[in-house]
């Protein structure tokens, strides 16, 4: 298939590349950004001795912060969490989800969120900086301010270090499914069009470069013109975006329909939207509008092909859904008949 068709497909076709290559260049990126939280990723947790916890002047900036600690006994600070259950708005209860302890390391301490009934004196997690308001709660009497410099100036975090690394790695492998499923048909449409599905579908059309030379006239000198890049002409119903291209016939129409939705805030209405829905054979033209615009859309539509089934009901769409070859075949029937009246 040469010509316009080809043209326009090789053009979406490209920018759809372009657009899914970089989505993926910016993931990338992002998702290894952090080189510091990547190597205690792969390399930690790390053993970390007093002499090593001694050393860390700014915990944000420690090469090593995934850390295993072990003290030498845990003393219990009394500070506690709580995850609090509320129902329109009124609290109905709460559960004690973590637990302050502090472990004895040397002549230090270091407080260490752990879970409720974790009494253990090793621990594992991220070294971060203290929060002001759990300092605030830790060091609130003259007794424990005057010992504030035997605890070091960051806490231990023992929730699961590792789990945001799971999530994106997760993340990541949905996208480069999609990635696949997207980008790769678009990049073997670029470089031969003839793969396109619509490409496909032209061909079953007949002389595949008439087509083009109709399509382009219709296109150029439509007939009427909608939103979201509809064009109508005689024979074509045809869409143009930024990342795709489609092109219809009115000899495969099937059914078409006006559907309307209705807009709420809080229960309160606040307006509706109309469309032209045009279910064709080889796909469907979603075309919104005002209410007189889709009215006009479907009689456009009716003219040129007055042989398909018009309006909605939930009959004709279980029918069209779950029957869709004896929905076709009806069609065929009555386009036969109305052959023959004319």
């Amino acid at each position: 298939m040469d010509g316009w068709i080809s043209k326009r497909i090789r053009i979406v076709s490209r920018r759809r590349v372009i657009a899914w290559s970089l989505a993926l260049i910016v993931g990338v990126l992002a998702a290894t950004s952090d080189h510091r939280y990547l190597a205690n990723f792969v390399g930690g947790p790390y053993a970390l001795t007093q002499a090593d916890l001694d050393s860390i002047r700014d915990v944000t900036a420690a090469p090593r912060y995934y850390a295993r600690v072990i003290g030498n006994r845990v003393l219990d600070t009394g500070l506690r969490q709580y995850t609090v259950h509320t129902q329109n708005g009124v609290e109905t209860s709460r559960e004690e989800s973590s637990a302050y302890n502090a472990l004895a390391i040397g002549n230090h301490f270091l407080v260490v969120r752990t879970a409720a009934d974790n009494a253990s004196p090793s621990a594992e997690g991220k070294l971060v900086p203290w929060p002001e308001d759990l300092e605030n709660q830790l060091f609130d009497t003259k007794e424990m301010r005057s010992i504030r410099s035997s605890f070091y100036s960051f806490y231990l975090d023992s929730d699961s270090f590792r789990r945001p690394g799971y999530v994106v790695i997760v993340i990541g492998i949905l996208f480069l499914a999609l990635f696949v499923w997207q980008a790769l048909p678009a990049w073997r449409a670029w470089r031969d069009p003839a793969r396109h599905p619509l490409a496909r579908r032209l061909a079953a059309w007949g002389d595949p470069m008439g087509v083009a030379l109709e399509a382009e006239h219709e296109w150029d000198n439509p007939l009427l013109k909608a939103k979201r890049g509809w064009r109508l002409g005689n024979k074509y119903l045809q869409r143009s975006t930024f990342f795709s291209f489609n092109v219809l016939r009115f000899g495969d129409v099937l059914w078409a329909y006006k559907k309307v939705t209705k807009h709420s805030v809080n229960f309160i209405p606040t307006g509706k939207t109309y469309e032209a829905i045009v279910q064709c054979a080889g796909g469907t033209a979603t075309i919104p509008g005002k209410e007189k615009k889709v009215h006009e859309l479907l009689a456009f539509v009716q003219q040129r092909a007055p042989w398909a089934v018009y309006g909605f009901s939930d009959q004709l769409s279980q029918h069209f859904h779950k029957h869709p070859q004896d929905f076709v075949r009806s069609v065929e029937q009555r386009r036969e008949e109305w052959a023959k009246k004319v």
